[in-house]
């Protein structure tokens, strides 16, 4: 069977001989993370605009590595800020997939935060959303932290 494409997590670099076209994966502007000791929570945003193949390969390794960390230290509930994106593929999803399972296999929660409307409406659509908890605001998910 031949190749059907990139796939999620793989640099892309793609030649036509004919245009001289390259694409060439770019890298994220990576996570930014705060810690609430006092609650074993952990808020996670992203900084990229978009979660797509293109930044998802840089991304998962360090979002892993931080939920790793973070678990390790005594962190139980993770919130992931989406404030900042505006566009989301397959690639993105399978990102909050492997984080929220992550999370689960290590006894944490992860929470979903912040989303636009239309990001929710792609987990529905893929019925994605009826496995993650999902709150409008930030404030709205750590509150639920609080109160269990």
């Amino acid at each position: 069977m031949g190749d059907v494409g990139p796939r999620c997590g793989s640099e892309s670099r793609q030649a036509n001989r004919g245009s001289e076209m390259e694409i060439v994966g770019r890298k994220s502007e990576g996570l930014s993370v705060t810690v609430l000791r006092e609650d074993q929570t952990c808020i996670v945003s992203f900084n990229d605009r978009s979660l797509n193949f293109y930044v998802t390969d840089s991304l998962k390794e360090s979002l892993k590595d931080t939920l790793a960390r973070q678990i390790e230290e005594g962190v139980g509930h993770f919130v992931l800020d989406l404030d900042n994106v505006k566009i989301i593929d397959s690639c993105g999803v399978g990102l909050i997939i492997v984080a929220n399972n992550l999370a689960m296999s290590r006894g944490a929660k992860l929470y979903l935060a912040n989303m636009k409307p239309f990001i929710v409406k792609i987990l529905d659509i893929m019925r994605i959303s009826k496995h993650l908890t999902i709150f409008e605001t930030e404030e709205m998910a750590l509150e639920a932290i609080k109160v269990g």
